[in-house]
């Protein structure tokens, strides 16, 4: 019974308004990478472009990895009469959401096959407009919620991220084959609606406040025109808080580790299940089926564990399982290739990874100073990026040079040196940094 109840108290957060609205911005943010990610490739491949080409379509990503530069803009500039109006995150996100829809509705009526430079450059602006709505949204969802909800608020972001990738990319090459690409693409643009209704269902969220003592005392030290003291706001000092705290270092590295194991296993999936010869069809229903149930169940309980069994604890958790689930890829390879061992494989892989994102998402969230609350997340999550792109990238040759058994053999023991940090955060007893309000 008692378990019961703490389950209970574990899913009540879900029907919180904020809740139900970060579903909504998760939607808003998943859909364009998706389309960035993948869309783009079979647009370009089914019009004739190169396979050269479309590679080199996957520079645009490097936005993604880059934000935090141009995040502290967003986190403390005013858009004039668009923030007097609507409030400095809401009236940023309603800016890129406009033009993002815009573009969307621009690109959707080119021809990849004569157009390519034309369609090169607004996918270059779409994924910039992206990665920027991006830094808006995690700060708006950390922002309206205390720290003890940021599981859940994660939790459901993820949902709604998800939730917004399969529709791109099943919805969109369904229509794409009856009604065309133009037709398909020009629809994007609706997913954008969840996460627009969402800010003005919530309202704009309380922000840290500029009289801060921190703030004043940086104020005071530096003797600067008020102008110059906004920029050093905005560009310097949340860099500046973020260093200060005790063991920062230690923080930062193990965000860069602790999905390095996961994630290069991941990267490594789709050859591995090639070389083993798997019908598209075995892929798929392992894939979309039992890979996204077995997610978005990981997904669900993350927020569960984060709340109820502590921190540290889920963080541990979750990491030794994304561990392990890196061992089922190499099982996988010494058996034979049946439908079974590949969904079970998958499915374990995919509920590790769910719990696992939701549990860093929110750790990070919690890391965050209200006042620069956009400029710290994105700066935390293009590290986290980061780490996977450094990784990720020899992985190939690497699993050219040992072999798939040794190669996911090594991608479990990658795992260790986050947990070792993880430990040594937990000895430290460094848990957020920072109050919530500073």
């Amino acid at each position: 019974m008692a378990m019961l109840d703490r389950m209970t108290n574990g899913l009540k957060p879900y029907g919180d308004k904020r809740i139900i609205g970060t579903f909504g911005l998760g939607m808003a943010s998943g859909f364009p990478l998706t389309f960035v990610i993948s869309l783009m490739g079979f647009w370009l491949s089914y019009n004739g472009v190169s396979k050269s080409d479309v590679g080199l379509f996957a520079l645009i990503t490097t936005f993604y990895t880059w934000k935090f530069i141009w995040s502290p803009a967003i986190d403390r500039l005013p858009l004039g009469p668009i923030t007097r109006l609507f409030g400095q995150r809401r009236g940023w996100l309603i800016l890129i959401q406009a033009l993002m829809a815009i573009l969307l509705l621009a690109i959707a009526q080119l021809d990849p096959g004569t157009q390519l430079y034309k369609v090169a450059v607004l996918a270059s602006i779409i994924a910039f407009l992206s990665a920027s709505q991006d830094i808006v949204i995690d700060a708006y969802r950390i922002e309206i919620l205390d720290s003890e909800d940021q599981g859940h608020s994660a939790a459901s972001y993820v949902y709604g991220y998800r939730t917004a990738n399969y529709l791109a990319g099943f919805a969109v090459l369904m229509i794409a084959d009856t009604y065309g690409w133009t037709t398909a693409i020009s629809l994007l643009p609706v997913l954008l609606l969840p996460g627009t209704l969402a800010v003005f269902w919530i309202g704009e969220p309380k922000r840290g406040d500029d009289s801060d003592a921190f703030l004043q005392q940086e104020a005071d030290r530096a003797h600067l025109s008020p102008v110059m003291n906004r920029l050093r706001e905005a560009i310097y000092l949340p860099f500046k808080e973020f260093t200060r705290r005790e063991n920062w270092s230690l923080v930062l590295l193990f965000i860069l580790l602790f999905k390095a194991g996961d994630a290069v296993a991941a990267i490594m999936t789709a050859p591995l299940i090639k070389d083993m010869n798997f019908d598209l069809e075995v892929v798929a229903w392992a894939n979309k089926t039992v890979g996204f149930v077995t997610l978005m169940v990981g997904v669900g309980l993350g927020a569960v564990l984060y709340k109820q069994i502590g921190m540290y604890k889920a963080l541990l958790l979750t990491g030794i399982l994304m561990m392990l689930t890196n061992l089922g890829f190499a099982w996988l390879w010494s058996g034979d290739a049946v439908a079974w061992r590949l969904a079970a494989t998958i499915g374990m892989e995919n509920f590790a990874t769910g719990l696992g994102t939701t549990v860093i998402i929110a750790y990070m969230a919690g890391l965050c100073n209200a006042n620069f609350t956009a400029t710290q997340f994105a700066l935390m999550s293009s590290l986290a990026n980061q780490g996977r792109t450094i990784l990720g990238a020899p992985s190939g040759y690497v699993a050219e040079y040992l072999g798939w058994f040794e190669f996911f053999i090594g991608a479990t023991l990658l795992a260790l040196p986050g947990l070792f940090v993880l430990w040594l955060l937990w000895r430290k007893d460094v848990a957020r940094l920072k109050d919530r309000q500073p």
